[in-house]
C-alpha cells in the first residue's frame, strides 16, 4: 500500500516539474519574441536618425533629413515587426 502511494507522489511531482519547465520555456520564448521585435523596430529608427544627422551636417539643411529619415525608419520598423510576427504566427 505504501509503495502505491509513494509511486503516485513521485508521478505527481514529475508532472509538476514537467509543467513548470513548459511554463518557464514559454516565458523565455515570448520574451525573446518581444526582444527581437524591439530590435527590429529600434535599429531602423536609430539608423535613420544617424544617417539624417550626417546628411544634415553635410548639406547644412537644419533637421530636414533627420526628421524625414526618422519617419522612414519608423515606417520600416513597423513593417519589420508586422512581417516578423505575421511570419511567426504561421509557424
Amino acid at each position: 500500500m505504501e509503495d502505491k502511494r509513494f509511486s503516485r507522489d513521485i508521478e505527481r511531482s514529475a508532472k509538476e516539474l514537467k509543467k513548470g519547465r513548459k511554463e518557464r520555456s514559454a516565458f523565455w520564448h515570448y520574451a525573446s519574441l518581444v526582444g527581437a521585435g524591439g530590435w527590429l523596430f529600434v535599429i531602423p529608427v536609430v539608423g535613420g536618425a544617424y544617417l539624417g544627422r550626417y546628411l544634415d551636417k553635410k548639406m547644412g539643411s537644419g533637421i530636414l533629413w533627420t526628421a524625414a529619415l526618422i519617419v522612414v525608419g519608423i515606417a520600416i520598423g513597423v513593417y519589420n515587426i508586422w512581417h516578423f510576427y505575421f511570419r511567426k504566427s504561421k509557424e
